[in-house]
């Protein structure tokens, strides 16, 4: 018999609201088979499943999922809440998380970005949400949760390194700059073509930025 040989630390899909897990498709073939690759539901934003919906319900149901699967430690990315989601877990349990890529969160979301953004779901068509199993009122509760959210005091708690990653079209990128600029080891990072969904939107870039990284936090285990 022979030894198995060693793999890089698992990775945990974040999906943001309005959106279901499935939206890392393209992430998850560009992973394949190089490391063990989880994507829940994050806690109260599954079709047919009420409940309390907040950054610290959520991360610690992450953490749980993490503690299900056997994994020690792993590497976290998200996109909007659950990018918000990702820092939460590395900020509670900052030993279980080996590094961060996120996009669409910030340090201290702003009120007037967020306003506009519920405005923006109000006027949604229901064949946007088709598919998701998501309503308006899953996003307008997400938006309150980040409305009121502010991380600022506890981001030397996240040790791990972090890439941002940001459309270069994107309006809230600045955010992302900010947020950067606040972590331990945050990195930025802009991808032209790309607004506020980049993994969607240029997929083949932020996929090479994705896989740098995977590549650089490893950390092999047997």
């Amino acid at each position: 018999m022979t030894d198995r040989p060693p793999r890089p630390l698992p990775v945990v899909l974040l999906h943001s609201a309005g959106r279901s897990p499935q939206m890392w498709q393209d992430q998850v073939e560009a992973i394949g088979s190089q490391t063990q690759l989880v994507a829940p539901w994050l806690a109260g934003l599954r079709p047919g499943r009420s409940g309390e919906l907040s950054l610290a319900a959520a991360a610690a149901e992450v953490i749980s999922t993490m503690d299900r699967y056997g994994f020690e430690r792993a590497r976290l990315v998200g996109h909007q809440f659950g990018a918000m989601v990702a820092l939460e877990a590395a900020a509670s349990e900052p030993e279980m998380i080996a590094g961060l890529v996120l996009s669409g969160a910030a340090l201290t979301p702003s009120r007037a970005g967020l306003t506009l953004q519920k405005t923006l779901v109000r006027l949604l068509p229901k064949s946007a949400l088709a598919g998701s199993g998501a309503t308006k009122a899953d996003l307008l509760r997400a938006l309150d949760v980040m409305a009121s959210t502010n991380l600022g005091d506890r981001l030397d708690r996240i040790t791990a390194p972090v890439l941002v990653v940001a459309g270069a079209s994107d309006q809230t990128r600045t955010a992302g700059q900010q947020l950067a600029a606040a972590l331990p080891h945050g990195d930025y990072v802009e991808l032209a073509g790309a607004g506020a969904s980049p993994n969607a939107e240029a997929p083949e870039e932020y996929n090479r930025l994705l896989l740098d990284f995977l590549a650089r936090t490893a950390e092999l285990r047997a």
